[in-house]
Formats: structure tokens, C-alpha cells, sequence
């Protein structure tokens, strides 16, 4: 006999305690308060008779007065409870056909009864209770664990309907769009049905009832008691909305108790039933076929927490824990001792530093000078690309609130319908910049393909025709990028990993545990920046905003291919037509692949907008949207616009006003029908496959152009307010953070639905959302320049140092001697060596802390800072492209490139 464990939600309702004395109640069925059933631990066991003892005395009245309120009222207060209010006004209209396997029935029963809409609730399914008042409980230890109800796995996954939740939807794009494509495929079927089906409303007993009596008159072999279809429909609620709630049990209770008790219940719910039913998938009714051989829908939690261990930690910290801690404890020391010793030599003893390589290595990590150059407005050299600061800091903040305004996807969000008509519907023409932040993206990979050409061909220059420079020059081409990435981007993982799980806590904070469990694992791939590549690629969270740096290190290592050529086409023939057209038989042949990729694998225009019939997937392991030979177009272009500017160094261009006008119009046009020009489709959910193909071909190309002219107008001076806008000086230290901004705001997004919009049931508004943003924005900057701080640009100095000294222990010195005694910066030996006259000189400046000048001290101090030559190949790392004083090479390749007789010996 089917039984509804009724009284179990009853008490999760609240009702149980209040009427447990007016009924005769099951003390079993307290099971669904605490673990009582199934093979539990003993201490769990003894644990919930007491609080169920308790509970019962207070029902009856039989507990005397006391001052404070009870423990295990306390602790049932706590709980979260299911429904909430506004539970059916946010529900998911899902068709199903209930004839599709019984011809009998197909002719019998009346269209009216035969396609039926049943009305699933989506929204107003998750209360977590409160996670703080359970564990702020005193005299009782106790334990917050968050349980979810989940369905079978076959419903509906089998034949790629139903995008289970299974908890919080990941906000990464893949994530996203299969669970949208599931909501707009049931809407749009929806409408295409010609007669208006009936609806028949899980949560609503007598609508079940009814429709079960209506059917039970014809002659039909396909027959679903009550029972069953509110079986099967809870089945699809428990996978299509995820319901949690949060539960406060004694300590005593482990996650394995807990679990094996909703075992033990929902095993004892049901009878075995067989149920076939259909369901709209896409295009075609598709069937599903269940054998329940106990209730599934089952309740389950992956981990709890005590206010002992509120974070969820491991009992024992694993060893690359400990690893991170001595790293970033040697880190501290570094920067304490830098810091001193900087302030000490420079500001306190107005000495000059020691010509030592341990001084030197300390003062990269001085907070001192770091500081100056993080925050210094000023650009270095006279042929700088200040435009590409705003556009930078401008492109990260568009990444950030398209990425924030994912937050609905994974907290407690109860009004969840109105979420995806927003990403669905077109509801509003100005949400499409958000629903579309795609190519912001794209932007990125233009600003690293022009300042590494721009770079590595000015490095080509010099190099001449000497064979043995021009493999110095590739050799650091790679080695500088590698290590400029790396350094920072490990060290960040490490804090993923390591620190920030023990930074706060909330009811969703296993997210964390998750991904910091990922990076443990798949640390190797990162560090190879080859995670995107595998098949199994969706079960790394570690940091998944990371593809971005797999496709660009990727363009780096290839992107020589397409310079070289180009290069040496010129130096050849002196003409610039040949690299032009190589530079043009290339971005076709890839504009080809993706017109090929699109057309034949039916890609949607977006990931994000779901169309009939069309894909938003790819093979090849790869997803679509972050295959690197999809997104190379991009870089491309940018490769173009370096070889560009490289050309026209120093060089004034001369534009007519009509002519620059044009430019910018079609600048305009381009980049506003990319970003805006999928709201139709959106709206509509329609297009043609040209289309939608046309689309994702050109899309790059359109956007990019357009970004490239804007760089190159500004650069020649045509830039008008425009320019003056994006090379504000403000946009100089905010550019400087961007790298590490990127890499740590989706943790900041994590930690934040995790915790604060994890903690109560929230609606989402667009009036909240900015201010989420606002907020996201301001702590990811902050976090960032931390991590710039003493991550960051510490590493690229200690790099060029460390660069610097293996090379000139391979060529000797190239330093005159008296610059050696002088303490000279190596960055202005080869320019001082014949301005320079005398050690007497120098000398003299002893008195001024072996500076002939204060303006000379302050430039020493300059120098051996950071520079943005050693960033200005990464778009999202830099700061400003210094394009006539800039190199990709530490200054002791300076040397070596400057001193031939020293090449042989390398």
C-alpha cells in the first residue's frame, strides 16, 4: 500500500510539535526532524530520542516554565520548512502526452485529457532555516547540514530533456544553458500545442484527483492511480527545481546518519510502480519509462557543519594546505623584510642599497615601491597605448556584473521563474548588454594579440639579422609569458584552495570545499593550462574562469606562426601587401572553420539563447564556447593591429575628418549589432541557421574591428573625448588590477551566494543586483590589489632579476666598472656608459644617499620597480603599452642584445 509520508511534511511544516498531543502520532515519523530509522549510530540514536523526548514534553505541556527558550525548540526552530510562501505562484507549465505508447488511448481519450500541462512549482523551493541559530545554541552541541531532495537519475536525462539542478546551478555558461534550454524548449511547446491542454497542478491534491477520475471513465489501457502520477511528478519537481531545506540535528548525528535515515524513509514510502509517461523534448514527444521500486525522490546532504568545525573542514589538512601556508609564510617574511630594508636605506639611513642579490630579491616584495606603482597615474615612455587602461578596466567591470548577475542561478532565490524569462524572453532591450556580456571576453584576447606583436616585432627589429638574438628573443618570448602567468595565477590557486574555505561559512559553503577539492586534483592541467582540453573537463571547478588563460597561452605559443611571416615578408621585400595578404589568408581560413563548426553542428548564435533544433554544444571535449580555434579571430585581429601600430611607430597619420568619422560610425554600428543584435532572436526564440551561423562566424571579427579601430584612432590622436575618456589617468592603477580581478571574482560571487544569499530565502530584483554588483565589483578590486600586491608584480620583478642574473652570468658584465662601484641601475648602464665621465662624481652624491641628486634617487627608485614592459604582452595584466621603451626582455638581455662580442658565448 502506497503511503505519502504526510505527517513527515506535516512536521517539517511545524505542525507535528503543535499537534502532537491532540493525535496519536507515530513517534516514527520524528524521523524526518532526526535520524531515528535505519542502521544509524547508536550516539545518533540516543542523541534523537532526547531531543524527540523533549520536543514531545513541550507539545504536551508537561516541561515546567523556564526563563530561556529550550534547546530543542531552539533547535526545531532553526530548520527550514517547505512550502514558503509564494510556492505556487512560481511554476514551470510542462506538457506531457499520456496516450504516446497505448493506441487505444490515443483515439479514445479526448485531447483535453490527453495532453495535459502539469504545473510544477520551480521557484520558492529552497529555505536553508538558519545556519546561525542552530549552531549559536548553547548546552546542546548540534549540526547544520543542508538537505536536498533529488530525484532518480533516468528521469527525463536519458534521452537529454531535463537539465537536473541537483543543487545550485554552476554559473559557468555550459551550466546555465542546458538548464535554460530545458525551461525555453517546454515554453516554446507550450505555445505550439493548438488545443489548450488542462492543467493539473502538483501541488494541488483535488486537481490530481480529478483529472485521475476524468481519465478512469474511458476505455483505455494506460492507467495511473493518484498514487502514481504524484509519484512521478514529485520526481520531476525534486530534478527540474532542486528543493532545499536546512536541518538542525544533535552532533552526535553524521552525514552518513542522516542519509541513511531518508534511506530508510523514502524505501518505506511506496509500494514498486511502474509509470510511463511522455514529455516534450525539443522537437519531438519523447517517451520515459520508470520502474519505482522505492520512492524516488530522496533526501540527502553531502556535508554538515558544527559550530566546532563551522567551515566543513577536513579533519586533517591535506599536505598541499600546509605546502601554501610555509609559501605564503616565506611570502610575508619577504615582504616584511623588503619593506624595512627599502625604508630604512632610502628614507631613514639615506643610503644606497647594497650591490647585493639577496637585497635585491627582498626589495621586490617591498610594499614601499610596489605601492608607488600600483597607484601611480602616470604612463611610461613617450608612444604609450593609454586608451587600452580604460578599455581594460572597463572590459573586467562587464565581465564582473554579466558574471553577478548569475547570482540567482546558485542561492536561495525563490522567485527563480522570473530569472529565466529574463535570460529567455528579451524582456527588456537594455538587459541584453548583461544577457550578452559575451564579447567582453573577446575583448581581452584583441589587447593581448596587439601588445604581444607590437612587442615582439620591435624585439625582431633589433635582432636584425643576428640568428643567435633572434633565438634569445623567441626563447624569452616563451619562458617570459610562461613565468609571468604562472607565478601568479599558482599562488592565487593556492589561496582558492587553502585559505578561502576557513574565511567565512554559510549553508552552500560546500561550493568551496568543492572546488578547492578540484584544484587538489587537477592542479597538473592548470599548470599545463590544458584543463579545457579533456574529456572529463566539466568535474574541474577549480577556478573555471580560467579557460580564458588555456586559450591564451595558446594563442601565444602558436601566434609566432602568424608574426613570423609577416615579418620577415616585409623585411624581404620591403612591401607590406604580402604580410597583409598572409595576415588575410589566415583570418579567412579560420573565419572558414568557424563558419564550417557552426553550420554543420547547428550552433545557436549564443550559448546563453536556446533556438529549435540548433545546439548550444561541441565536440571534441571542447565546448564551443571556449575552444581556442573558435575564439583565435579574435587574436588575430589584434596581431593585425600590432604589425600596424609597430609600422607606424612614431609616425603621424594623417586623417581626413570625413574619413575619421566613417571610421567610427561603422566602429559604432559593428560593435552595438553584436552585442544588441541577438535580441530579437531572443525574444522570439527563432532564426534561420545562416543566420545564427553568419552570426557566429563574423561576430569576432565585428566586434574586435571595431575595438581595433577605437585603439588605433586613439593611438594617432583621433581619438577625441573618446580617448581622453579611456586614457584617464584614474584608469591606470585600476587597469593594474585586472589580471588578478579576473581570477578571484568568481570566488568573491561564490563566497558571497554561498554565505549571504545562501543564508534566507531572497528575491531577485534588478534593483538588488546592482547593488550585489556594486559590492562584488569594490571587494574584487580590493582583493586584487592584495594579490597584486604581494603576488603579482613581486613575481614579475623578482623574475627579471632572477632572468637577469642567468644572463649575465652567461655573458659576464657589460657594465662599466665604474657603474658597477656607482650602484648604476643595469636598466641605464648601456645608456650611461659614455655619459658617465667619473667615479668622482658619484661620490660626491654619497652625501645624498649615493645619488648625485634627489631627482636622481627618485629615478633610481623608478627603476627598480616594476615596469609595465614585462605585463604589456597580457592584455589583462597590464597597465599601459609603453610601445617605444618597452620590452618583452629583462634589461640584462638589453645588454646581451647590445653587446655582440657577448653572443657567442651564449
Amino acid at each position: 500500500m502506497w503511503r505519502l509520508p504526510l505527517i513527515g511534511i506535516l512536521c517539517l511544516l511545524g505542525i507535528c510539535v503543535r499537534n502532537a498531543a491532540a493525535i496519536d502520532i507515530d513517534r516514527d515519523q520524528f524521523a524526518w526532524v532526526t535520524p531515528l530509522l535505519g542502521n544509524i549510530s547508536e550516539e545518533c540514536l540516543d542523541a534523537s530520542n532526547a531531543y524527540v523526548d523533549e520536543l514531545l514534553n513541550l507539545a504536551s505541556g508537561s516541561m515546567p516554565d523556564l526563563t530561556s527558550i529550550p534547546s530543542a525548540l531552539s533547535m526545531f526552530d532553526a530548520n527550514g520548512r517547505l512550502p514558503i510562501e509564494g510556492f505556487l505562484s512560481d511554476t514551470l507549465d510542462m506538457p506531457i502526452d499520456i496516450c504516446q505508447n497505448d493506441e487505444t488511448c490515443e483515439y479514445t481519450l479526448p485531447d483535453q485529457l490527453r495532453f495535459i500541462t502539469l504545473k510544477i512549482p520551480i521557484g520558492y523551493s529552497n529555505n536553508p532555516g538558519s545556519f546561525d541559530q542552530c549552531l549559536g545554541i548553547e548546552n546542546v552541541e548540534t549540526t547544520y547540514c543542508p538537505v536536498r531532495m533529488s530525484g532518480p537519475q533516468g528521469v527525463g536525462l536519458a534521452g537529454n530533456p531535463i537539465q537536473a539542478r541537483n543543487g545550485p546551478i554552476k554559473t559557468d555558461p555550459k551550466s546555465i544553458s542546458g538548464y535554460l534550454n530545458f525551461y525555453t524548449s517546454l515554453s516554446r511547446f507550450h505555445e505550439k500545442l493548438q488545443n489548450q491542454p488542462s492543467y493539473v497542478e502538483l501541488t494541488d491534491a483535488a486537481s490530481i484527483k480529478s483529472y485521475v477520475e476524468e481519465i478512469s471513465q474511458f476505455d483505455i489501457t494506460t492507467t495511473l492511480s493518484q498514487e502514481q502520477m504524484l509519484l512521478t511528478l514529485m520526481s520531476m519537481y525534486a530534478i527540474i527545481a532542486s528543493p532545499m531545506i536546512g536541518m538542525c540535528y544533535p552532533k552526535a548525528c553524521t552525514v552518513e546518519d542522516v542519509n541513511t535515515n531518508f534511506n530508510f524513509l523514502t524505501a518505506n514510502s511506496s509500494e514498486p510502480a511502474n509509470v510511463t509517461i511522455s514529455y516534450i523534448n525539443v522537437t519531438e514527444w519523447q517517451n520515459f519509462t520508470q520502474s519505482f521500486d522505492l520512492l524516488p525522490v530522496t533526501l540527502m546532504t553531502t556535508q554538515c557543519y558544527s559550530n566546532e568545525n563551522i567551515h566543513g573542514a577536513p579533519e586533517k589538512l591535506p599536505w598541499v594546505f600546509i605546502f601554501f601556508y610555509v609559501v605564503f609564510s616565506l611570502i610575508a617574511l619577504c615582504v616584511l623584510l623588503g619593506t624595512v630594508i627599502e625604508i630604512l636605506y632610502t628614507s631613514v639611513w639615506n643610503m644606497a642599497m647594497p650591490d647585493n642579490f639577496i637585497f635585491k630579491f627582498l626589495v621586490c616584495y617591498s610594499l614601499y615601491s610596489n605601492g608607488q606603482r600600483l597607484l601611480s597615474t602616470k604612463s611610461i615612455g613617450k608612444d604609450h597605448l593609454d586608451c587600452m587602461n580604460g578599455m581594460r578596466f572597463l572590459s573586467m567591470t562587464w565581465v564582473v556584473v554579466g558574471h553577478s548577475f548569475l547570482l540567482p542561478f546558485s542561492a536561495a532565490t525563490r522567485n527563480f521563474k522570473d530569472v529565466l524569462d529574463l535570460f529567455t524572453s528579451g524582456n527588456t532591450f537594455a538587459f541584453e548588454a548583461i544577457a550578452n556580456a559575451l564579447p567582453s571576453v573577446d575583448s581581452f584576447f584583441l589587447m593581448s594579440g596587439t601588445l604581444t606583436t607590437y612587442i615582439f616585432l620591435k624585439e625582431l627589429d633589433k635582432a636584425g639579422n643576428n640568428t643567435t638574438r633572434h633565438s634569445v628573443t623567441l626563447a624569452m618570448y616563451y619562458i617570459h609569458r610562461y613565468l609571468r602567468l604562472t607565478i601568479p595565477y599558482v599562488l592565487i590557486m593556492g589561496v582558492v584552495t587553502a585559505v578561502l574555505p576557513f574565511v567565512y561559512h554559510g549553508p552552500g559553503w560546500e561550493m568551496l570545499w568543492m572546488e578547492s577539492d578540484a584544484c587538489r586534483t587537477y592542479w597538473w592541467r592548470h599548470l599545463l593550462y590544458i584543463q579545457t582540453l579533456f574529456e572529463d573537463n566539466l568535474e574541474d571547478s577549480c577556478m573555471g574562469v580560467t579557460w580564458y588563460l588555456v586559450d591564451d597561452m595558446m594563442f601565444h605559443i602558436f601566434s609566432p606562426i602568424i608574426i613570423y611571416p609577416m615579418y620577415f615578408l616585409y623585411k624581404n621585400t620591403k612591401k607590406h601587401v604580402w604580410g597583409i595578404c598572409f595576415w588575410f589568408f589566415a583570418l579567412f581560413w579560420f573565419a572558414f572553420g568557424v563558419f564550417y563548426v557552426a553550420y554543420t553542428e547547428k550552433l545557436s548564435p549564443s550559448v546563453m539563447i536556446q533556438l529549435e533544433s540548433y545546439t548550444s554544444e561541441y565536440t571534441y571535449y571542447v565546448d564551443f564556447y571556449n575552444a581556442p580555434w573558435a575564439r583565435y579571430q579574435a587574436y588575430l585581429i589584434g596581431i593585425g593591429l600590432g604589425y600596424l601600430l609597430h609600422h607606424l611607430r612614431g609616425q603621424k597619420v594623417v586623417l581626413r575628418r570625413d574619413i575619421n568619422i566613417f571610421g567610427w560610425e561603422v566602429a559604432f554600428l559593428a560593435g552595438f549589432a553584436v552585442v544588441y543584435g541577438l535580441y530579437d532572436v531572443r525574444k522570439a526564440h527563432q532564426t534561420s541557421l545562416f543566420a545564427a551561423t553568419m552570426y557566429n562566424t563574423f561576430q569576432r571579427i565585428a566586434w574586435n574591428g571595431a575595438l581595433a579601430w577605437v585603439i588605433f584612432s586613439c593611438a594617432k590622436g583621433y581619438g577625441g573625448i573618446i580617448n581622453e575618456f579611456l586614457s584617464w589617468s584614474v584608469f591606470a592603477p585600476l587597469s593594474r588590477l585586472t589580471f588578478c580581478t579576473y581570477l578571484i571574482h568568481m570566488n568573491i560571487i561564490f563566497m558571497f551566494a554561498s554565505s549571504v544569499l545562501g543564508s534566507f530565502p531572497n528575491d531577485f530584483n534588478m534593483f538588488s543586483s546592482v547593488w550585489y554588483y556594486l559590492a562584488l565589483q569594490f571587494i574584487s578590486c580590493v582583493v586584487a590589489f592584495s594579490f597584486a600586491l604581494l603576488f603579482e608584480i613581486p613575481a614579475t620583478r623578482a623574475e627579471k632579476l632572477i632572468v637577469e642574473m642567468i644572463l649575465g652570468s652567461l655573458m659576464g658584465t657589460s657594465k662599466p666598472e665604474h657603474i658597477q662601484n656607482g650602484n648604476i641601475n643595469p636598466r641605464d648602464a648601456n645608456k650611461a656608459q659614455t655619459e658617465i665621465t667619473t667615479v668622482a662624481a658619484m661620490e660626491v652624491g654619497r652625501e645624498n644617499g649615493g645619488f648625485e641628486s634627489e631627482a636622481a634617487r627618485a629615478k633610481w627608485i623608478e627603476a627598480n620597480t616594476p615596469s609595465d614592459e614585462h605585463a604589456s604582452n597580457d592584455s589583462v595584466t597590464s597597465s599601459s603599452a609603453d610601445a617605444s621603451n618597452t620590452s618583452s626582455q629583462p634589461p640584462a638581455y638589453e645588454q646581451l642584445a647590445s653587446n655582440p662580442n657577448y653572443i657567442e658565448k651564449v
